[in-house]
């Protein structure tokens, strides 16, 4: 009768036979030796990994933050604090072996996923940004290649290490020997894949993320709309009270400009006020050619 264990290794090693089948295959070898730490590894692996879950490394993916905008889609997000960018721009995969396989399987051509950040942490970068919005880490499919690969490689080189052991299995039972044997190996599941950590964004965290994020503004297309605003002001005709406010917008835009850490989410709404301000100037010429500029930098 054939060895469970080396049938492990052939099925490892044979890209045909699915991550998840063979998961089941290691759960059945893990029970019947008792292993208790390899099964609810496997578990996790099978079922995905909950908030409370410490997650192994090979589960950390990389990518670029992205937020939803009506009007271009996915742009891109930019962070000042470069600590705080390397924390988001890392996120770790808790989805199931069966789902990743899935997600590489049945992927878009263009070989790019996104990965909705958790609500809080969405909320936050959406008060950072002045606006509420959906935002994503978007990654490549090979990332979860890689994944599904380290799955693979933990089991075949768990099944060597079984036959080094001198732990085979006859079908699907295992000798009390090969059990005893089994309980006193270095069978820790760490040594196969590891260390592990606990997913680097926290939830309901007693004290809020502060955040300093723009949305890929181009302070210098904003510079130059000010100086096309300012030099067509005249030309508006605002009764008093809407010219003053312009004015006041106008000189907070400039100050945020030349500021060391210019704040989009103030840029965003004086942008907005002004255009509140020419949508009611009526349709002169020149408040359309000021809305026509305005709206390549906030639409």
């Amino acid at each position: 009768m054939s060895s469970v264990v080396i049938e492990l290794q052939r099925d490892a090693l044979d890209r045909a036979v699915q991550v998840s089948d063979l998961l089941r295959k290691a759960l059945v070898v893990a029970r019947k030796l008792g292993l208790t730490e390899f099964h609810a590894w496997i578990d996790k692996e099978l079922k995905g990994y909950s908030r409370e879950d410490d997650v192994p490394e090979y589960r950390d993916v990389s990518g670029q933050i992205r937020a939803w905008n009506p009007y271009r889609g996915w742009i891109p997000v930019i962070i000042n604090d470069v600590s705080l960018a390397e924390l988001l721009s890392r996120r770790k995969c808790a989805q199931s072996i069966a789902e990743l396989e899935h997600l590489v399987r049945d992927g878009k051509d263009d070989g790019v996923l996104h990965m909705p950040f958790p609500e809080e942490t969405r909320r936050r970068l959406s008060h950072a940004m002045g606006f509420d919005t959906e935002v994503s880490l978007f990654t490549q499919r090979a990332a979860l290649v890689g994944i599904v690969d380290a799955v693979r490689t933990v089991i075949l080189n768990w099944a060597l290490k079984l036959e080094e052991d001198g732990i085979l299995g006859e079908g699907l039972s295992f000798t009390l020997k090969e059990r005893e044997a089994a309980g006193r190996s270095a069978q820790n599941v760490t040594n196969f894949y590891g260390p592990v950590q606990s997913p680097q964004i926290q939830q309901g965290s007693a004290q809020p993320t502060q955040l300093a994020v723009n949305l890929s503004l181009n302070l210098g297309a904003v510079h130059a709309f000010v100086d096309l605003f300012k030099q067509n002001l005249g030309s508006l005709d605002l009764p008093d009270e809407p010219r003053q406010e312009t004015e006041a917008e106008l000189h907070t835009l400039e100050s945020q400009i030349h500021s060391p850490k210019p704040k989009s989410s103030i840029i965003r709404e004086g942008l907005s006020s002004l255009r509140r301000i020419l949508e009611g100037a009526g349709g002169g010429a020149v408040a359309q050619l000021l809305l026509r500029e305005l709206a390549k930098l906030i639409d």
